[in-house]
């Protein structure tokens, strides 16, 4: 027996869903809602599996849609087919052969063979530089002649967007997450701003406390269309990984990203702070998701000054962490100060600096790696860059 519970906004069909309740043996109305957030109230009791809803109920989108299956209840949709899909909703049915439906959960579609990467920046809190080596990672992708995608996801507060001097009244991923959670996802690529040749970004959210308007069911519209107009898309997050309860609260967007990355970039800071935190953070990063050969551990800001070289900070990460860096980016205040007050990356501003250097030898064996998102046709090369030796 299946416990229904209808929310049909005043819909004509009403009557018939209820006869074919009545009618079917294997099913019992639960509760005739009146609008979308008795339904929510109803799907977080456990007290129904199956909801039916029209698809013009006034409210529902995707993180509606999205809350009621992750509470363990089949959403039903009558209505508009288009709309339904754009919701999430891969059932529709028609009122008067609800009894006869399979409600059965359908077997999940296999993964593509081919898809467009998303390449994730993360770090542990203390400033190790998530968001220039998220933007320099996205410029040197954009470089090599793939188009990128760079979202900048941290809702903690985005920086991005002012780093480049591109001060918008709206938040990109706010715009963005507003037009996929109303199950426009085709309208995403309209709020990116260009900001050099194959590079667009997603800009993120003035404040923290904004993070309500990126949630993990619209992210996903909005990544997953990315995924589709671009060749890469690289996102850079905030660096906590806790969960706020079962909703996952005002991280779960970074939560949600780490999760479905293809490859996730850690990045530390070379100081003896910025070390300890790395090291806790890859702890939490293997809880989370697990040590996958697409991460790749990133030490920024290597200086002289500090007195240790490579081979000292990798045996010391190595020893605490049982993990080895993959990249060590030499600090370049110069260049990065030039590019920070033109409002351009630093690729643009000093292309031949040991950072950027560094940063396109990471990427190329990185992407090339994941060997997907590139038409056949399309040059792929990255510049070939000898790694300077230890210090």
């Amino acid at each position: 027996m299946t416990d229904v519970a209808v929310a049909a906004g005043g819909a004509p069909w009403e009557s018939e869903v209820l006869a074919q309740i009545d009618q079917a043996s294997h099913l019992q109305l639960q509760r005739r809602c009146v609008d979308l957030a008795e339904l929510l109230a109803v799907g977080r009791t456990g007290a129904v599996g199956l909801a039916v809803v029209a698809t013009d109920l006034p409210g529902l989108d995707t993180d509606a849609v999205s809350r009621l299956v992750t509470g363990g209840v089949r959403v039903a949709a009558v209505g508009d087919h288009d709309r339904a899909r754009a919701l999430g909703i891969d059932l529709v049915v028609e009122p008067a052969r609800l009894g006869v439906v399979d409600l059965s959960r359908p077997t999940p579609p296999p993964p593509p063979s081919r898809r467009t990467p998303l390449l994730v920046v993360w770090g542990p809190a203390g400033a190790p530089g998530r968001s220039t080596v998220a933007l320099s990672v996205a410029a040197a992708t954009a470089a090599a002649g793939r188009r990128t995608a760079l979202v900048d996801a941290d809702t903690m507060g985005g920086s991005l967007a002012q780093s480049l001097g591109l001060l918008d009244d709206v938040s990109g991923i706010m715009a963005a997450c507003r037009v996929a959670n109303q199950g426009r996802a085709d309208q995403v690529d309209e709020h990116l701003a260009a900001v050099e040749d194959r590079l667009h970004l997603l800009s993120g959210l003035p404040r923290g406390d904004m993070w309500p308007h990126v949630r993990s069911a619209a992210l996903d519209g909005v990544v997953g269309r990315l995924r589709t107009t671009h060749d890469v898309v690289v996102a850079d997050v905030g660096s906590c990984l806790e969960a706020d309860g079962a909703t996952r609260g005002r991280h779960q967007a970074t939560l949600h990203l780490m999760e479905e990355a293809d490859a996730i970039v850690v990045v530390g800071r070379a100081d003896p702070v910025g070390l300890s935190r790395l090291v806790r953070g890859l702890a939490d990063l293997q809880d989370l998701v697990g040590e996958t050969e697409h991460q790749r551990i990133v030490v920024n800001q290597m200086r002289s000054s500090l007195g240790w070289s490579e081979r000292d900070v990798a045996d010391t990460l190595q020893r605490l962490s049982g993990r080895r860096p993959h990249a060590f980016l030499p600090w370049d205040g110069a260049g990065l100060d030039a590019a920070m007050m033109l409002g351009r990356t630093p690729r643009s501003v000093a292309p031949t600096s040991p950072f950027v250097r560094r940063v396109d030898l990471l990427v190329s064996g990185l992407v090339s790696g994941l060997g997907a998102g590139v038409d056949s046709d399309r040059e792929t090369g990255f510049p070939v860059v000898a790694s300077p030796a230890p210090q």
